[in-house]
C-alpha cells in the first residue's frame, strides 16, 4: 500500500505561495495591505498576515487586487499542485499564441502518455 499524503487546505498553500512572492517583490505585508485599500499599519499587515497563515482567504475582489499588485496570475495561488502552478507562471510569461501552441502539445504528450482530455 502505497501512503499519499492529505493534501494541504487550500487556505495554506495560498498563504505560502502569497508570502513567498510578497517576499520576492519586497514588499512588507503593509504596503501589500495597502491595495486592498488598508491604509493604516493596524489593519494591512494583520489581514495579509492572516491570508499568509491560512487562517483567512481573501474574496475574489481581493485575490484579483493581490495577483495584480504581485503581477501574478489569479490561478497561480489555486494551482493545487507545485508542477501545476509553475506550469501557469510559464504559460502566463508567453503571448497567447504560444500559449495554444504549448496546450496543444501537452494534449498531445497527454494522449501518447494514456490520459488527458480530448477536450478542446
Amino acid at each position: 500500500m502505497v501512503f499519499m499524503p492529505a493534501p494541504l487546505p487550500p487556505a495554506y498553500t495560498f498563504g505560502r505561495r502569497l508570502r513567498e512572492a510578497r517576499l520576492a517583490r519586497g514588499m512588507n505585508q503593509a504596503t501589500l495591505g495597502a491595495v486592498l485599500g488598508l491604509e493604516e499599519q493596524n489593519s494591512a499587515a494583520p489581514r495579509i498576515s492572516r491570508y499568509e497563515r491560512g487562517d483567512r482567504m481573501p474574496d475574489n475582489e481581493s485575490m484579483a487586487k493581490l495577483a495584480e499588485a504581485l503581477e501574478l496570475p489569479v490561478a497561480y495561488f489555486h494551482a493545487v499542485s507545485e508542477p501545476l502552478a509553475e506550469a501557469i507562471l510559464v504559460m502566463a510569461q508567453l503571448p497567447e499564441e504560444a500559449q495554444e501552441e504549448l496546450v496543444h502539445r501537452m494534449r498531445e504528450f497527454a494522449k501518447k502518455r494514456g490520459g488527458g482530455n480530448s477536450a478542446g
